[in-house]
């Protein structure tokens, strides 16, 4: 993705409309199929079971070193998870820019804002969730914990790839502008 686009307002699971930095053109960005339902509760059960079955052989070998590398390896891995699912979310090939009219803009505008404010809370609650059972997973040595941490560490960094503060001073903007 083009370092320059920032989302500003996303229609469901149809398309996002991005604002590049660059040139001030709007391009409309279709979203590909995301994955069922049933496919992410079956990874979280997945990750669940490996967890309890890690967990014996991590009780059995458990040191700070074990520890420190067990959450740095956690960070990394939520880090390429959330780069990886940002990347293959849209279909860039499909990428056109578009022009709307005012009326249609100002809407977008507006619930982009509504969006942002949303996606902002949950910026701040998977940090402040992952912070909280990393600090849990080295208080009872579980590893249940560090799994939960991880999967929050990677909500938190795939809403910080949607550039929130920049997509608010966008949308004030493109308010301004109309």
């Amino acid at each position: 993705m083009k370092g320059t686009l920032v989302t500003f307002y996303r229609n469901k699971d149809l398309y996002t409309l991005f604002y590049d930095q660059d040139d001030g053109l709007i391009y409309k960005i279709p979203i590909r199929k995301k994955n069922s339902y049933v496919k992410v509760y079956l990874s979280f059960i997945v990750l669940y079971i490996t967890g309890n079955l890690l967990n014996g052989f991590y009780q059995k070998y458990n040191s700070l070193f074990l520890d420190i590398s067990l959450f740095i390896i956690s960070v990394v891995i939520a880090y390429f998870t959330a780069n990886k699912l940002h990347q293959t979310y849209y279909t860039e090939e499909q990428k056109h820019p578009i022009v709307l009219d005012d009326s249609f803009l100002e809407d977008c505008a507006y619930e982009g804002m509504r969006q942002s404010r949303i996606e902002s809370n949950v910026v701040i609650l998977s940090f402040l969730f992952a912070v909280v059972t990393f600090i849990i997973f080295f208080a009872v040595n579980s590893i249940t914990p560090l799994i939960l941490g991880s999967i929050s560490t990677a909500v938190f960094l795939g809403y910080i790839y949607m550039k929130p503060l920049k997509r608010r001073k966008i949308i004030n903007k493109l308010l301004n502008k109309i």
